[in-house]
């Protein structure tokens, strides 16, 4: 749905693909990234311009989230049931390279070289409380990161669905 920012009303539908879960939107505002999670998986690229669907990137198992990285030159979705990540190019709209990893892909977050470039990703994955990363360069997973756990009277497991850490972020030092 596309809602007028004056107004709040909805404007336009866009057919996508499948169910979506979350979006992310290109660093120029161009495009509009839409994870979808239902069916196959994929990522479904909107132009903002004549919002219309233009393209879908099939990726491996349906996607959790998607996210741009901060030089905008990457497309980041990661796959709870494909157990993956995939790096798309922006400029190609094509998947360049992937990770697969122990268990579903949950949220993600970025760090970056001195120059703005990607440097690592930090990922959660289902049933692991904690987080890893992935080396850009290299494209591997480097990290394996557990968090505290919570005492017997804090632990929440209802409604967690195999994620016990669920939601991450980078500071910007």
């Amino acid at each position: 749905d596309v809602a007028d920012a004056k107004t709040l009303k909805v404007i336009k539908q866009i057919p996508l693909t499948n169910h979506p879960n979350n979006i992310a939107v290109s660093k120029d505002g161009k495009r509009v990234y839409a994870a979808i999670v239902a069916g196959a998986g994929a990522v479904d690229v909107i132009d903002t311009a004549t919002l219309t669907r233009v393209k879908t990137i099939r990726t491996e198992g349906g996607i959790h989230n998607v996210y741009v990285t901060p030089d905008g030159k990457w497309i980041v979705a990661g796959s709870i049931p494909g157990k993956k990540i995939h790096v798309i190019d922006q400029k190609t709209e094509e998947v360049s390279w992937m990770v697969p990893t122990a268990d579903g892909v949950r949220p993600m977050a970025f760090e970056t070289n001195a120059d703005g470039s990607t440097k690592r990703i930090f990922f959660q994955i289902s049933n692991f409380n904690g987080f890893q990363t992935v080396d850009f360069a290299t494209h591997k997973i480097v990290e394996k990161v557990p968090l505290p756990e919570a005492a017997p009277g804090e632990k929440v497991t209802e409604g967690l669905q195999g994620a016990p850490a669920h939601g991450l972020i980078i500071t910007p030092d």
